[in-house]
């Protein structure tokens, strides 16, 4: 008997011991004791000196996934950890590379500098359409500086992207004129997440990924951008990291929650977007950028990753 039909029987007949299910089996019970093994090794029971002891499906299905989760988390933070520390080793490197570089360079690099350094980095490289633009800025001051007109050009250029997104230091929130800010952005589609403790200034933009000449500050007078494929996604992998922990402003939520949170009760995807008054078609664009934002291809993975992403926000 395969071990699901086992699991099957034990709920049905209840044994106490392993003898009795082997009985109840009408299976050999040295085959029937590694099976039980098996099923005590996945949580779905636990078996001692040959007796036998169950939970609800659903209790022990809820202590997996919550183990399971903790994993991501773990994993997550530490992958987190080591992207960290290969881009905040990237500057230095560069500078030496950059000593025996030759003119045919396969990989672009641009320098700027001045007290506008990661503006007008941004601007001479955006010009060329992407799809995508993410930030990390722990220091917002010099945006209070900024003339009206140069902010109104970077609404101008992220109101042809698909994804802006900034991550800001979670003091911002007690400063109305930074809010007003980020409101003014939000209204062209820009996101916001709030995080305290971010590593330092740097974005991504398509496949071009900018960081300080010294990794840690928070709005550079020196920056350096790359244009390589492979350096913008390991900065995506970090800010993902760091997008995941932080919190929306004023504790909005995320397009796809509400759509998560009735799919959760055992509602459809398109009952859901039914019920919140949604075209199907637009709640399944929705799922999809979830699994995009949290890097998962089922929707039960996206349940459990979504889930612990809610736990890590609530503490």
């Amino acid at each position: 008997m395969e071990d699901r039909a086992l699991l099957e029987l034990i709920y049905r007949s209840r044994p106490e011991t392993v003898a009795e299910l082997a009985i109840t089996a009408h299976a050999d019970e040295g085959e029937t004791a590694a099976a039980v093994a098996r099923l005590a090794r996945t949580g779905a029971i636990s078996a001692h000196d040959g007796t036998i002891a169950w939970a609800t499906p659903a209790r022990w299905t809820a202590d997996v996934v919550g183990r399971e989760a903790r994993l991501m988390r773990q994993s997550a933070d530490e992958a987190a950890s080591r992207i960290e520390a290969l881009v905040a080793d990237l500057p230095t490197l560069l500078r030496h590379w950059a000593v025996g570089e030759a003119s045919g360079d396969i990989v672009p690099v641009f320098v700027r500098h001045g007290p506008q350094a990661a503006e007008d980095l941004w601007f001479d490289i955006a010009r060329e359409q992407s799809e995508s633009a993410w930030s990390v800025l722990p220091d917002l001051g010099r945006y209070l500086q900024t003339d009206p007109a140069r902010a109104g050009r970077f609404a101008e250029m992220f109101a042809g992207k698909r994804s802006v997104r900034a991550i800001l230091p979670r003091s911002m929130a007690g400063d109305a004129r930074l809010v007003a800010i980020a409101e003014r952005y939000a209204a062209v589609g820009v996101e916001f997440r709030l995080l305290d403790d971010l590593p330092s200034w740097f974005w991504i933009d398509g496949e071009v990924l900018a960081f300080p000449i010294e990794w840690g500050e928070g709005w550079p007078s020196s920056v350096v951008g790359v244009r390589s494929a492979a350096l913008a996604e390991l900065g995506r992998c970090l800010f993902r990291e760091l997008w995941r922990r932080g919190e929306p402003i004023g504790g909005t939520q995320q397009p796809w929650g509400p759509l998560l949170a009735l799919m959760k009760q055992g509602v459809t995807l398109d009952a859901a977007s039914r019920r919140l008054g949604i075209n199907p078609r637009t709640g399944r664009r929705r799922i999809a950028a979830a699994m995009e934002q949290y890097g998962v291809s089922t929707l039960f993975a996206l349940g459990a990753a979504w889930a612990a992403d809610g736990e890590s926000t609530a503490r």
